[in-house]
């Protein structure tokens, strides 16, 4: 059977505009009538039109399918294994992205509440580098690769915010501002780690929520510390390492962008000697 070009982009449900291109491309060829001269194409045509069209929704580049035009079916099963192993990754990936995206939704309809002040549990484990100290943007090489490595290799990429103990203890909270990954996707994504990486291992931490301004100053010990530090002081508890936080949402309220933070405070119970201290 013969179709003229109108008809056989009828057909397919393309333009003729998509027909020429393909034509250009070397998949089908036109013929042309003694008579009229007239543009048609075959059966031929079309399937050779629709096996490229379902190649391409396969995933397969043009590049690749003029290759496979060539191949066997061995070279056509291997092409087929490795397109089969990318989308293996690509759902991998994705069911990760949507475990973090899953993770937000939660934590951000606990923050909308806030009902519950502080509660305990266990934190992530987490690999972290950070970017950031007070007002300081941090740009040596080799940690800018450490922060590009962790935020675009992984899907579940966090912002957080780091508070040294020691600073704490002397009064003086910096926020230390950086990405991190859960320690398990450092070998997963195959990320790198250097003298720049550090890593927040799990722990016992008493969990509150915060909010802090985005832009202008930002009151650490008001604003992240005041609610657990009171928890713990109540609960004979006292901090066991740096305090980290998560940040869970960035939202306009009252006409200024807050960040909602989680916060994770590593504690301990007091023993008799630390009241002595």
């Amino acid at each position: 059977m013969k179709y003229k070009i109108s008809e056989l982009a009828t057909v397919l449900n393309v333009t003729t505009n998509t027909i020429r291109r393909y034509e250009k491309m070397g998949y089908i060829k036109s013929k042309r009538t003694q008579n009229s001269n007239y543009r048609y194409y075959n059966e031929d045509d079309l399937s050779t039109f629709m096996n490229v069209r379902l190649l391409r929704k396969y995933g397969f580049t043009h590049t690749e399918i003029g290759n496979m035009k060539n191949s066997d079916m061995a070279g056509l099963i291997s092409e087929y294994e490795r397109q089969m192993k990318k989308f293996d990754e690509q759902i991998n990936y994705l069911t990760n992205l949507r475990r973090r995206l899953k993770d937000d939704l939660i934590l951000m309809k606990k923050a909308e509440g806030i009902k519950q002040l502080c509660y305990i549990r266990e934190c992530v484990d987490l690999s972290y580098v950070i970017y950031q100290r007070r007002d300081e943007i941090l740009t040596e090489p080799q940690r800018i690769t450490a922060i590009q490595d962790h935020l675009y290799l992984s899907p579940e990429v966090l912002r957080v915010y780091l508070i040294r103990k020691a600073d704490v203890e002397n009064d003086r909270p910096i926020l230390n501002a950086g990405v991190a990954i859960k320690t398990a996707h450092v070998d997963r994504y195959n990320i790198k780690q250097n003298e720049y990486t550090e890593r927040y291992e799990k722990r016992k931490s008493l969990i509150s929520f915060a909010k802090l301004p985005v832009n202008g100053e930002k009151n650490v010990k008001e604003a992240l510390l005041k609610e657990p530090f009171k928890y713990m002081q109540e609960h004979n508890l006292k901090m066991n390492g740096d305090i980290i936080g998560i940040v869970i949402a960035n939202v306009i309220e009252d006409q200024q962008e807050m960040q909602y933070v989680l916060v994770g405070v590593p504690i301990v119970e007091m023993q008799p000697l630390d009241y002595l201290l």
